[in-house]
């Protein structure tokens, strides 16, 4: 409501458009857009957003560059729903710099910078040497039947095997955890430390790397925080009409 007859034709006008729009064709719409203010204010305050945050700001410049396209496309038969569009991102180079870096399932990939694609092949090389040095364990009848089951399992984020507790000492390890009952000792064999130290400090390199990739990309998103903004506020708009 509004006490302004100019105002409140003008309300009348974009209402009228947006129905005549609808009668049209059913494309226009934001469903599944998120409020990109906040994200664009925590980016722009140098905070590192996570990587679902970053997919959710995607899929709504995807949303956003479309609706852009089909109201400039009906500028025409609606010239003022086509107005405020004009303030809708077409993504500014953003959309495709995340499909570089995200994948759909929120995960960084491989490819976002040489250092992790590096990381992530060794680690792979690593945990193949680390599985294959552990089933020996498991396949030789001297240390199998000192073993709980023939299980590799982890504590602590290491590899260990469950041995049973009677046979401690019988194989040089450290033990990092026992079960409640005390009959089973999770242990990490000697023979496997090495291989177990690589696997831990590449899988915290990888992660330290996911975190500086996330940080180059949220100081890109910051650089169109007030786009972002204008981009939410339009799109707010637009729904409300």
């Amino acid at each position: 409501p509004t006490s302004s007859l100019e105002k409140a034709l003008q309300l009348q006008e974009q209402t009228r458009q947006a129905r005549h729009l609808l009668e049209l064709t059913d494309e226009f719409g934001f469903h599944g857009a998120v409020d990109l203010q906040p994200l664009a204010d925590q980016a722009l305050h140098q905070m590192t957003l996570e990587a679902p945050s970053i997919l959710a700001i995607r899929n709504t410049l995807i949303l956003s560059r479309n609706a852009r396209r089909s109201f400039l496309d009906k500028a025409e038969q609606a010239p003022d729903l086509a107005d405020i569009a004009y303030n809708l991102s077409d993504g500014h180079g953003l959309i495709d710099l995340i499909n570089k870096t995200i994948n759909d399932r929120g995960e960084v990939l491989d490819s976002a910078s040489p250092t992790l694609e590096q990381i992530r092949s060794e680690l792979k090389i690593t945990h193949a040497r680390l599985m294959d040095r552990m089933n020996r364990f498991l396949s030789d009848p001297n240390s199998s039947r000192m073993l709980q089951e023939a299980l590799i399992t982890q504590r602590g984020g290491r590899y260990v095997l469950p041995l049973k507790a009677e046979y401690k000492g019988q194989i040089k390890s450290i033990i990092h955890d026992q079960s409640s009952s005390g009959a089973t000792l999770f242990i990490e064999p000697i023979a496997v430390l090495e291989l177990n130290n690589k696997f831990r400090q590449l899988e915290l390199d990888e992660r330290d790397e996911i975190m500086r990739v996330l940080h180059l990309l949220s100081a890109e998103i910051a650089q169109h925080a007030e786009t972002l903004r204008h981009t939410s506020q339009s799109m707010a708009e637009l729904d409300l009409i």
